[in-house]
């Protein structure tokens, strides 16, 4: 940890190094970089890992930004029916994963059914579990943040075990993937750990816990 930290400082002298960030007002990296965990924009491997870089502060196209999809939703009145049960998948992905003192006083959302993910706030500032293969002691045990979010340990739903739920239209490069929201990667795409559809090892590595069944892996 402290050698990737003194790469990145030797980095940020760089004449044309930038900041980015909630530390440095929000502000995104060029298109093709990404953010630092420090807060610091660059194309490097220490940059752009995907386990510690800053998704929502890094420059469209590079390896970490994210791109999550937008989704419109029109509400209809009716009076003569019953109205539908809720979908247990939710409709986004959030887009900011961080959260804690330390990064502003950022609270984790929770997402998907029963609110199960992205709910605690780990020691290092990350919201999670972010999918079905995390174990959530990562996030809601030893250090867990209680006041931006939860610190508890409860069952995965039921819907999540076993094989994926009803996995909708497959889709493409880019948009968000899992049990979160239900959907698979169309043919020759993986699903990250961090619920979006893509090429490489951020996408389809095992160490960043690639869906399997949502999508290939490598």
């Amino acid at each position: 940890m402290r050698a990737s930290a003194l790469a990145l400082l030797s980095l940020a002298t760089v004449a044309v190094a930038q900041n980015c960030g909630p530390k440095y007002n929000n502000a995104v990296c060029a298109a093709g970089k990404c953010c630092s965990q420090y807060g610091w924009c660059n194309t490097s491997a220490a940059h752009c890992d995907p386990t510690t870089c800053l998704k929502s502060f890094s420059g469209k196209g590079s390896p970490c930004a994210a791109s999550p999809t937008t989704t419109t939703t029109t509400l209809k009145t009716k009076t003569s029916s019953t109205a539908k049960p809720p979908s247990p998948y939710a409709s986004t992905i959030p887009i900011i994963d961080i959260c804690g003192h330390a990064q502003g006083g950022i609270s984790c959302p929770g997402a998907g059914p029963s609110g199960y993910f992205y709910r605690c706030c780990s020691s290092a500032g990350h919201c999670g579990p972010k999918n079905n293969i995390q174990d959530q002691e990562l996030y809601c045990g030893a250090g867990c943040q209680g006041g931006f979010g939860k610190c508890d340990s409860v069952a995965k739903p039921a819907m999540l075990t076993g094989r994926p739920g009803r996995p909708g239209t497959a889709v493409g490069e880019g948009e968000t993937c899992g049990p979160i929201v239900g959907r698979r990667c169309k043919r020759g795409l993986c699903c990250s750990g961090s619920n979006f559809c893509g090429r490489g090892e951020a996408f389809c590595g095992a160490g960043n816990w690639c869906q399997r069944g949502w999508g290939r892996c490598a």
